[in-house]
Parts: C-alpha cells; structure tokens; sequence
C-alpha cells in the first residue's frame, strides 16, 4: 500500500506525534530529555522550522511547529530521529530502531492553535503522569507562563494575541489550561495526528484547498459538526 502524502503547508502550524517502537520507553533518564531537546532545538535552527511548544513523554513526543519551507519539517524530523536513536543505542545498550515507524503529522487551523498547544501541554496530566501541567519538567508550559523561559521556542501569532505584555499573556494562558478541554476536543485532535489528517475548520479547508477540501478535510465523529466549527479559542480567554 502506498504511504498517504503528507499535508504539510509552509508556515502553517503542525502538530507532529513521534512514538517509541512498540511503545517502548524513549526516554529513561533526564539526561535523555536534555539531549533530545537540545538537538531538536540545533536541528530546528538549522532546517529553519519554528518549535512553538513541546511534551517528552515517557515513550513519545509532540511537538507543535511551523515549517518554513515544503521539506523542513521531513528534514527536521529525520535528522532528529537519527542521531537520537544512535544516542540512546549507544547510553543504553541496545541496538535497532527505537521509532515506531513513521512519524505522524496533522496541519492546524489557526483559530484551533491555541487549544492544540493546550493539548500538548496537558499531556503529563491527560495520561496521569502529574497533578498540574507546571509539574511536569519536560513540556513547554512552564516557559508560557514565565517560570521557565526557553528563549529558542517561537510563540505563534495565536499566543501573541493574548495580551499586549508578557505578564498578560502567561496570565491568559494559565487561564485557558486550567479550564481543561472538553472530551470531544481531545478526540478530535487524537484522531486528526494519528490519521496525519488536518485539523481545520470546514470554513477554513475550503479557503486552503477550494474544490480538494473533502480530500484533506477529516469528517469529525460523534458532536455535531456545528458545535465544533467556527470554534474561536480566544472568545474563552479574553
């Protein structure tokens, strides 16, 4: 069976899922966070992707980006994965691949930004790893509210247009994570990154793609369509 392109669109925001092989562990140690973060961060510099948020689970990565051009993000993604997987062979004794195939990715409507990198950053908490997303040590919530600055991560225009300081945006974010998200909105954004389907608005998959939408364009499952279209993350906020 043929591999299902990618929809990746330069400058457009993309919600990357990375998993250990048969789930397995990917990380066994903080050494081995501090390492894979501080080679996504050369390898984004260098492939010029924009890195907006992250979480290093035990046995998988999201990150939140925006690729510069067509090939960045593939670029960025395989570079990474490679010299992460020598690492960890290497420190641990082991040998083979320690990804589970491809990686998975999902485009991302700009009115539905915010509340993907929510999901990011709730993710410690969503799989019942810690009792408040500030606890977890390896997402990039601590640096949205300003306890630990992570100058290399780039806020998305979303995230600028909380408020016109610093201060008014940490507050405004740690407002909308601490509201938590409705199940349906989890589903959602499940199901778009592991069937690397778009996450857009119907409105917006139009504007996109015109007469191609239905190809791109994941037909949501269970809510009405109608409560999930349209959804502005910024009307609960500000």
């Amino acid at each position: 069976m043929a591999r299902q392109a990618r929809t990746v669109i330069p400058g457009q925001a993309m919600h990357v899922l990375a998993r250990g092989n048969n789930r397995e562990i990917l990380f066994h140690e903080a050494a081995d966070r501090a390492v894979y973060l501080d080679w996504l961060r050369a390898a984004a510099n260098e492939f010029s992707v924009a890195v907006h948020a992250y979480a290093l689970m035990p046995n998988h990565v999201h990150l939140l980006v925006t690729p510069k051009e067509l090939s960045s993000l593939a670029k960025l993604m395989q570079s990474l994965g490679r010299r992460y997987a020598q690492y960890f062979n290497q420190r641990h004794g082991r040998t083979g691949t320690i990804w589970e195939g491809r990686y998975r990715s999902s485009l991302i409507d700009p009115d539905y930004f915010l509340r993907c990198q929510r999901y990011i950053e709730l993710n410690p908490v969503r799989n019942g790893e810690e009792s408040h997303p500030k606890d977890s040590r390896w997402t990039s919530y601590a640096s949205h509210i300003g306890e630990k600055p992570e100058s290399w991560l780039i806020d998305h225009p979303s995230f600028w247009a909380l408020g016109n300081t610093p201060f008014e945006r940490q507050m405004a974010w740690a407002a909308f994570v601490r509201e938590g998200a409705p199940h349906w909105e989890d589903r959602q954004i499940t199901e778009a990154l592991i069937r690397s389907k778009p996450w857009l608005s119907p409105e917006y998959a139009k504007q996109l793609f015109k007469d191609q939408d239905a190809i791109v364009l994941m037909r949501p499952r269970g809510r009405p369509s109608k409560t999930q279209a349209g959804i502005n993350p910024l009307s609960s906020i500000t």
